[in-house]
């Protein structure tokens, strides 16, 4: 049987709510078994809802994420000696696995192998590091790179995630950034990049970069322009945005960006998962926003919009139209 859809797993999210906070009526009761009992799919959501509720609440109730990290991956000997990140890893499995990437597995294998990467960061976190050049790397939430120097090159690995890069001046070795739909290559230059999985984003804040996409798809971008590729297409430039690169303050700057997409952006920097209803998504957000407090941001939207918040059950916040 194929995955759950996102609105029959949502309805058993809903269910779960309704039934979970011992209020629920013998009506309640008995229109939940009619639905359980209305399609197999119906059964399969709600067994995922119930096993990822359950797991979530486990996390929660641990004092020791460390035993959390031993309960889950005791077989997985080659990354005992970070057992930390694999704990918030484990979290994200339990919550990024929702809906953020409609159900979609193979994102996990990705996680857990961050962990043999050089350099990697957990959801919400970030990390500056200086290359044996004076290059330097900001490194944003749940990001891992590796890093390969030599005598006739610097090239960086990003397996996922976004970096920011400023380049330390080296006229004898190119600068090179590798990804999962092709290679950049910069000289002394200030740039972002962002892996989106399906695509690419990059924007140029000084220089210049080159992109050459794994089917051979060439462009060049000069400061102040921005573009997505994959490995068989690169989309026209646009100017950059320059609050884009906000994140390394630690803030979320929406300019003309719909409701939808800053709570995308949100979802990236925290182990819970935000849904939103389709009638408020493409509602216009302006201003800055700590990207560390997702409680604050929530309030600071319900006072400028139209909508309210609502925890479907522990670690899945929807936010709905307002009904006053």
């Amino acid at each position: 049987m194929a995955e759950p859809s996102h609105k029959t797993l949502e309805e058993a999210a809903e269910w779960y709510a309704i039934l979970r906070d011992g209020q629920a009526s013998d009506e309640h009761k008995s229109s939940w078994r009619k639905w359980l009992d209305a399609k197999p799919e119906n059964k399969k959501a709600w067994g995922f809802v119930e096993k990822i509720s359950h797991n979530f609440e486990a996390l929660q109730q641990t004092p020791d994420p460390h035993a959390t990290a031993d309960n889950l991956y005791s077989a997985n000997q080659r990354l005992r000696q970070r057992r930390r990140l694999l704990s918030g890893m484990m979290s994200i499995a339990v919550i990024g696995f929702l809906g953020q990437l409609s159900w979609n597995k193979k994102w996990l294998p990705n996680s857990v192998m961050a962990l043999a990467t050089d350099y990697h960061t957990g959801v919400g976190q970030q990390r500056n590091i200086t290359l044996a050049d004076g290059s330097q790397i900001w490194l944003n939430t749940a990001t891992a790179i590796n890093v390969d120097f030599s005598e006739q090159q610097r090239r960086i690995q990003l397996l996922h995630g976004e970096i920011y890069i400023e380049t330390a001046k080296d006229l004898n070795r190119s600068f090179i950034v590798d990804t999962t739909h092709g290679r950049l290559t910069a000289l002394g230059t200030q740039f972002n990049v962002l892996n989106h999985q399906k695509d690419i984003e990059l924007a140029v804040y000084q220089g210049a970069v080159s992109v050459q996409t794994h089917n051979d798809q060439q462009a060049k971008l000069q400061q102040g322009e921005t573009t997505r590729f994959s490995t068989h297409q690169i989309q026209p430039k646009q100017p950059v945005i320059t609050a884009r690169q906000a994140w390394r303050q630690g803030l979320l700057v929406a300019e003309d960006m719909t409701l939808k997409e800053l709570i995308a952006e949100l979802n990236r920097y925290q182990h819970r998962y935000i849904n939103i209803s389709d009638e408020i998504a493409q509602l216009k957000v302006y201003g800055s926003f700590p990207r560390s407090d997702t409680d604050r941001v929530l309030v600071m939207l319900t006072r400028v919009l139209p909508i309210q918040v609502r925890q479907v059950f522990p670690g899945w916040i929807k936010l709905e139209p307002s009904r006053s």
